[in-house]
């Protein structure tokens, strides 16, 4: 049994998530996993402790985080995720008195943007003044555009036609990183 303090997280189902879990777990860290009733098993990196949950089931939910030191929330998607969801896990954090809550901010600096230009980026500020006016500690891990959107679903490269889409001025400065 590991002396280190159990993280429990959403989202390990996910590309990011499932990179974060094995980071984790591969340090010792003892992690849980709140997953939706209908996750397959074989989606999530071994060694978590898998606990299946109805992310609107306010009493399950609180007591899949006890014990917990930190809540890692990697969900992804539109405002009944990133808001709703992850504002049902944040109630249930506090419920808990869990210490610490990190969301599912992993992107640009969406606080030095102006909202109303970017949906994604306002769900995500949206949350964020939930989150500090909440009575627990936080970290937003704000590390820039995932390098695969260069030329991903969106892409900015178009290396077919020798272009690089931009909006705005040409020398606008992004800040990228990789998974």
């Amino acid at each position: 049994m590991s002396n280190l303090p159990l993280i429990v997280m959403a989202g390990a189902s996910g590309d990011l998530g499932g990179r974060i879990a094995r980071a984790l777990i591969s340090r010792g860290v003892p992690t849980r996993a709140l997953v939706r009733t209908n996750t397959r098993q074989a989606q999530l990196p071994t060694g978590l402790e898998v606990v299946p949950v109805d992310f609107a089931d306010h009493d399950r939910l609180r007591a899949a985080c006890d014990d917990a030191t930190c809540i890692v929330s990697a969900v992804n998607g539109l405002g009944d995720v990133v808001l709703d969801l992850q504002s049902r896990l944040l109630d249930a954090a506090i419920a808990a008195s869990v210490p610490r809550f990190i969301p599912s901010d992993y992107s640009l600096d969406f606080t030095r943007t102006a909202p109303g230009r970017n949906r994604n980026l306002d769900l995500r500020r949206a949350f964020k003044a939930k989150l500090d006016a909440a009575p627990i500690a936080a970290t937003s891990v704000l590390n820039g555009a995932f390098a695969d959107l260069l030329a991903g679903q969106a892409p900015i490269v178009l290396h077919g036609i020798r272009r690089i889409l931009y909006w705005g001025e040409a020398d606008q400065h992004y800040d990228f990183t990789t998974k």
